[in-house]
C-alpha cells in the first residue's frame, strides 16, 4: 500500500450508518465490516476523495494523531477491506 493509492468502494459492497459507525456488506460474499467513527471518517474522505494521500492530509488535519501512526493504521485498515472485498484499486 502507499499513500498513491486510488481506492473506490465497489458496486456489490452496501454501506449505512448505524449511530456513529459505519456498517459495509458485501452483496457477493456476505462479507461484513463495520468501522468505528474514526473509521468511518475514513471511509466518508474516500469516498469523497478517492486518493488515499488526501484523506491522510484530511485526517491530520482533524485528528491529533502522529502522521506515521495514522498512515499505518489506514494502511492495514485498507489491505483488510481490500483483501475482504470491501475496497477495490479505482
Amino acid at each position: 500500500m502507499t499513500r498513491g493509492a486510488l481506492l473506490k468502494i465497489p458496486e456489490q459492497v452496501v454501506t449505512r450508518q448505524v449511530g456513529d459507525e459505519t456498517v459495509l456488506l458485501n452483496l457477493e460474499s456476505g462479507t461484513y465490516f463495520g468501522l468505528d467513527p474514526v473509521g468511518s471518517r475514513f471511509l466518508e474522505l474516500l469516498q469523497a476523495e478517492g486518493a488515499l494521500a488526501t484523506v491522510i492530509a484530511r485526517m491530520l488535519e482533524e485528528f491529533d494523531v502522529a502522521e506515521a501512526q495514522l498512515e499505518a493504521d489506514l494502511f492495514q485498515l485498507s489491505e483488510e477491506m481490500l483483501a475482504s472485498g470491501l475496497l477495490e484499486a479505482a
